[in-house]
């Protein structure tokens, strides 16, 4: 689904969440539509079952606290390259890589990211990359625990122990207030 609205960012700012009877489940996206306009940031397991353990909030830290999940504005880049280019937004700023820690202020300089092109990623998902990586992972518990608090996040060295994650992408829909695309 794309969606059609103009989204601004002093508008993400001030967008209060709509009540929900039941919380919606979230999941992946639909192959081809990762990473475009509106969306959360997911965090899914590389293995197994490639559970949904949880997003990013808007500053790039790694929660499983749904409520703290961030909104991002995905901007598609023409570089002229087979591989599909994008920057991330959310209220707190520009999303960028620092050494290889995932983070968004407002001092940050819009990272080039893209999409995952080989097959070790979730089969028909659209995942994150940066350069040559894409897999994540805390050097807290992985996934965080709730009562941790969001966790910095940063591509795997593989001295981190637990679950390591690939960044999906959740769309949301549009109106003036966005929602969650629950994901079947």
């Amino acid at each position: 689904m794309r969606i059609s609205t103009v989204l601004s960012l002093a508008g993400l700012a001030t967008a209060a969440p709509v009540p929900e009877a039941e919380a919606p489940k979230f999941g992946i996206a639909p192959a081809g539509q990762g990473f475009f306009g509106a969306g959360q940031v997911r965090t899914l397991w590389n293995q197994g079952d490639h559970s949904n353990l949880g997003c990013l909030t808007n500053t790039g830290l790694w929660t499983t606290n749904e409520s703290q999940c961030g909104t991002f504005v995905s901007k598609e880049l023409t570089t002229g390259h087979s591989v599909k280019t994008f920057q991330l937004f959310t209220s707190a700023g520009p999303c960028s890589i620092y050494g290889a820690k995932f983070y968004c202020d407002k001092n940050a300089t819009p990272f080039l990211f893209g999409l995952w092109p080989w097959p070790n990623s979730i089969p028909g998902v659209d995942s994150l990359r940066a350069g040559q990586y894409g897999l994540m992972a805390t050097f807290g518990n992985n996934p965080p625990l709730k009562e941790e608090g969001p966790q910095e996040i940063h591509f795997v060295t593989y001295r981190e122990t637990g679950k390591y994650v690939w960044l999906t992408w959740a769309p949301l829909r549009g109106g003036p207030i966005l929602t969650p695309v629950p994901i079947e």
